[in-house]
């Protein structure tokens, strides 16, 4: 039993960053209409970057989270700029697809020939490293820090959602975006609002992450891969589902890491995907889309 409930909490706090992660997704996408396929290795470039400033530069980590935050959400506001909107301008139009993508191979082959290919030190960490035994299971507030930042950061957006402004100008921006420029919402706005906060997400990913693993310039992918799997499986443009999609992914993991083959751990969260979607098309949280015929 004590083996199954460690599986289980380990499940829930890897699946914490998959959550992260598809929440980055779910603010760009619910404002755009488009899949950030980048959201992943903008985590990985906050995770380098702090290991360049702290590591290398000999920054202090206070000093050096403020400054990976704001070139995060730059990079994200350069790739909205630069591969995005142009896309953004022609109706029913997915080049965004392979622009984004595009882009996130760009930034990959940066950083690889900045840093190599082989993972470096870890970053360090504000929270403790030393486990607390709790009975049968032992947290870590490094790793509870993720799930603590997961519910915060979608409590906040739902939040901003509802009551501000900018919040309800993204939502109208998202169900109708023609009708919500003839109201006088600037649809530029939305997209770099939508990508300053889906930057300011991954930021908070990576710097949270970077101390529990080797700062590794090839992890984008996996967590693009892994947070899309999370988003689907949650149902696109839901952050509570996307909560539940990264903990099930996580999970499901971790149980195969347990009882299976770890090289096979990828098959965890497809398995999820598929009975999701036999059941609920649209995903866990998701809606479905009404068409005029």
């Amino acid at each position: 039993m004590s083996l199954f409930l460690s599986m289980l909490l380990a499940g829930v706090l890897v699946g914490a960053i998959y959550g992260l992660v598809a929440v980055g997704y779910t603010v760009v996408f619910s404002a755009t209409g488009v899949f950030n396929l980048a959201q992943g290795h903008l985590v990985m470039v906050a995770i380098m970057g702090t290991f360049y400033l702290t590591q290398i530069q000999g920054m202090s980590l206070w000093v050096a989270w403020p400054a990976v935050i704001a070139g995060v959400v730059a990079l994200s506001l350069v790739e909205e700029r630069t591969v995005v909107r142009p896309f953004l301008r022609r109706p029913g139009s997915f080049g965004w697809f392979i622009s984004t993508l595009a882009f996130s191979l760009v930034v990959e082959a940066i950083v690889l020939a900045l840093y190599g290919d082989h993972p470096l030190t870890a970053i360090p960490s504000p929270f403790s490293a030393n486990g607390i035994d709790l009975g049968p299971v032992t947290i870590v507030p490094r790793r509870i820090a993720i799930l603590v930042a997961l519910v915060v950061v979608v409590i906040a957006l739902e939040q901003f959602y509802r009551r501000a402004r900018w919040g309800n100008a993204m939502r109208a921006s998202a169900d109708d975006r023609e009708a919500a420029a003839l109201r006088g919402i600037n649809p530029n706005r939305i997209s770099q609002l939508a990508f300053i906060l889906g930057g300011l997400v991954a930021a908070i990913t990576g710097l949270l992450i970077g101390p529990l693993t080797y700062s590794d310039p090839t992890v984008g992918l996996a967590y693009t891969l892994k947070g899309f799997i999370a988003l689907a499986i949650g149902g696109f443009g839901s952050f509570r589902g996307a909560i539940v999609g990264g903990l099930a992914v996580g999970v499901a993991e971790q149980a195969i890491n347990l009882y299976g083959d770890p090289a096979y751990e990828l098959l965890g969260g497809l398995l999820v995907l598929l009975i999701v979607l036999s059941v609920r098309p649209e995903g866990v949280f998701g809606t479905k889309s009404l068409r005029m015929v």
